[in-house]
């Protein structure tokens, strides 16, 4: 029963306008209040949750990719996107999935892609033609690879709830990217080609401009490559990553001149902004956890569906469905900071990898931005576009279908998760988180 109050209180103070953190502060209290709990407790279990090595990867990485941004290599890699692939139907669109695909490899989140590639996209596309409601559906759907492709600060945080490898995860996520990034290109193909969305007329391919967009954004390309070979051939850790990304960046500013003071401070600013807004989210969560966990609700819930003789199919389509409508209520990262705790345990017994598991989770979850009546991609690329919430919604709803598609295949054919880390790290035990 404390449960379920804590759960109907935490949407009573939701709809009332209060700020998610806020929301799931004020709920644990009252619950634990009326549980009977010792509310000095609850600053020990906020405390111990954010003690730990692994999280200090999430401000590294948040400051990597303010970084990047601030020193122009997010405008690099975009005029590389365009030279490359900006010649197919629906080129600038087509730019846009293989800019965020790259720009993804080192921001780690889904605003900060939707943020730095909207602000070159909305200039971009509807100069060249585009509508704006189209163009923001790109940018939004786009974004939903920066918490897929490694590194990701969502699966940094999963990783440490579920107790699986960090840099395990970080590698699964490779193929669910790349298997996303296709599905989304093939669409906006198949939208320009049908005139579903007015196509303006593209650039001819040239070797000359490929090679000099390539030849300027190089090292800002090379910035992904840096990091994650850096964890395969076990250079750094996951954590050290995100530290080696960092001085990455900075040397990149140095050798293109684009270090200035201000700039500095404004991506500082950002990333303290960013850092602490996550790290309370993860404290206030893990108070709500512990409740969760001292009533038992987790157990009584895996006991509920071995009841049932729910398998690991039945259960996944149930997972994904439940994930699906705390995305589109809830923010990604308290919605699975409230989910993994209570979905873990069956998943642990039915055998499902945990691995896939977090990758399923956290593409369910973060289909949640570009959705209503949460989906802070949707206010973000508003703010952006100046285009209204109805037609942008609108725009959105073909990326959302195939982006659903896209998960049911990534859910029920695990070895597209799999196989590239099972390849890479053959032994798991043998892995530093």
């Amino acid at each position: 029963m404390i449960s379920v109050l804590l759960i109907g209180l935490f949407f009573v103070f939701m709809m009332a306008g209060l700020p998610v953190a806020i929301s799931i502060m004020l709920a644990t209290i009252v619950a634990m209040v009326t549980g009977g709990y010792d509310l000095m407790s609850l600053p020990q279990h906020m405390a111990s949750s954010i003690k730990s090595i692994e999280l200090m990867a999430i401000p590294f990485f948040i400051l990597a990719a303010a970084l990047m941004n601030v020193f122009g290599m997010t405008r690099r890699i975009f005029d590389f996107a365009d030279a490359a692939v900006g010649w197919l139907r629906g080129g600038l669109a087509q730019a846009n999935v293989l800019a965020g695909f790259i720009f993804a490899g080192i921001s780690g989140a889904a605003v900060a892609d939707a943020a730095a590639l909207g602000a070159i996209s909305m200039r971009e596309m509807p100069r060249a033609g585009y509508p704006a409601p189209f163009s923001a559906a790109v940018v939004i759907s786009v974004s939903t690879l920066g918490p897929i492709i490694p590194p990701s600060i969502m699966m940094v945080v999963y990783a440490i709830t579920a107790d699986v490898s960090i840099a395990r995860l970080f590698i699964a996520g490779f193929g669910p990217g790349i298997l996303m990034a296709m599905a989304l290109m093939i669409l906006i193909w198949v939208l320009t080609a049908t005139g579903v969305v007015p196509s303006p007329g593209t650039t001819r391919f040239s070797w000359r401009r490929l090679g000099q967009a390539t030849r300027t954004s190089i090292l800002s390309l090379f910035a992904p490559v840096v990091i994650l070979r850096g964890m395969v051939v076990g250079w750094v850790t996951p954590t050290e990553a995100g530290v080696l990304a960092c001085v990455y960046a900075i040397l990149i500013g140095i050798l293109q001149r684009e270090v200035t003071p201000r700039r500095l401070f404004e991506a500082f600013r950002e990333t303290v902004e960013g850092s602490a807004l996550i790290l309370y989210i993860i404290a206030v969560s893990s108070a709500l956890s512990y409740v969760f966990v001292a009533e038992g609700t987790a157990a009584q819930l895996s006991e509920l569906m071995a009841s049932l003789s729910i398998g690991p199919v039945s259960f996944l389509l149930l997972a994904n469905l439940l994930l699906l409508i705390l995305g589109c209520l809830i923010e990604t990262l308290p919605a699975m900071l409230l989910s993994v705790p209570l979905l873990l345990p069956t998943a642990k017994a039915l055998g499902v990898d945990l691995v896939h598991f977090g990758v399923v989770v956290i593409l369910n979850l973060i289909i949640g931005i570009m959705t209503p009546p949460m989906g802070i991609g949707l206010y973000i690329l508003m703010a952006v576009s100046k285009v209204k919430f109805g037609e942008l919604v609108r725009a959105c709803l073909p990326f959302i279908f195939v982006l659903l598609v896209a998960l049911l295949v990534i859910t029920f054919v695990p070895q597209i998760t799999l196989w590239l880390p099972n390849l890479l790290f053959p032994d798991p035990g043998a892995l530093a988180k």
